[in-house]
């Protein structure tokens, strides 16, 4: 039996869609896939965020993912822009673009990847990060329910920080992550993910990211989006804060 959803309550449910966020460094990956069918697969969220730290901020974002499935291999596409008014009249931007390739070895326990990303924050006083990278994939278990992954992936990040004088780094890094999903039935979905980015050459200096999300779906095309994200920087720039917390929710559009 399917939901059918009335437009008072689209555009209602679109306008209460905040939250109360600090900004996350990491991109979470993990809970942009979706099952493997085969063919074309899309989804489209807008989301609207007021943050408070040491300004506050009204921020406004959109993001889009394809995934395009043909026997074992597997391309992502993900792009996420957001606009940011600071202290009711600044704008700024943040956004990334990120593109992954698997290649599923064909025994159902080991997948290969390959990615790539650009990404820039200026409230982070992020100018540029652009990554690239790899490594297997493993499902340690998997069923029509619960899935449950880890990946010891390898990457080289080239960072170009906002500061005075501005500071570029390129570094080879770690990119461990642990992720599982679980779904009740088709309407509910929870995933969570953990990614652990150490530098080779300074192991004390690291990255920590955790993110879980609870996806409800309305119908087939649309779901509202709840999303909790923790981060933590061992060694961010000037006066930015260490740890991050998120909290977003949205309306996404399936396809």
């Amino acid at each position: 039996m399917k939901l059918s959803i009335s437009p008072i309550f689209f555009f209602t449910t679109l306008f209460i869609a905040f939250s109360l966020s600090l900004q996350a460094q990491l991109v979470n990956v993990e809970k942009s896939r979706k099952e493997a069918e085969p063919g074309l697969q899309g989804l489209i969220d807008l989301n609207l965020m007021l943050t408070r730290n040491t300004r506050q901020i009204f921020e406004g974002g959109t993001s889009a993912h394809l995934q395009y499935v043909r026997g074992r291999h597997m391309t992502l596409i993900l792009n996420n822009i957001g606009l940011m008014r600071v202290e009711g009249d600044n704008l700024i931007n943040n956004g990334f673009q990120h593109l992954r390739y698997n290649y599923n070895m064909g025994n159902g326990f080991v997948t290969a990847e390959l990615f790539t990303q650009h990404q820039y924050n200026a409230i982070r006083l992020l100018k540029r990060r652009f990554l690239f990278g790899g490594g297997p994939r493993f499902s340690i278990y998997e069923n029509d329910n619960l899935g449950i992954y880890i990946a010891p992936l390898v990457m080289y990040e080239h960072e170009l920080l906002d500061e005075a004088p501005e500071v570029q780094t390129d570094k080879f890094k770690g990119d461990l992550y642990i992720s599982f999903t679980y779904s009740r039935d088709e309407r509910i979905n929870f995933t969570h993910t953990t990614y652990y980015q150490p530098d080779f050459a300074i192991l004390k200096e690291f990255r920590l990211s955790s993110e879980t999300g609870l996806e409800l779906k309305f119908n087939e095309r649309f779901s509202f989006l709840v999303t909790y994200n923790l981060s933590y920087d061992s060694h961010p720039p000037q006066e930015i804060p260490r740890l991050f917390y998120t909290l977003k929710n949205g309306i996404a559009y399936n396809f």
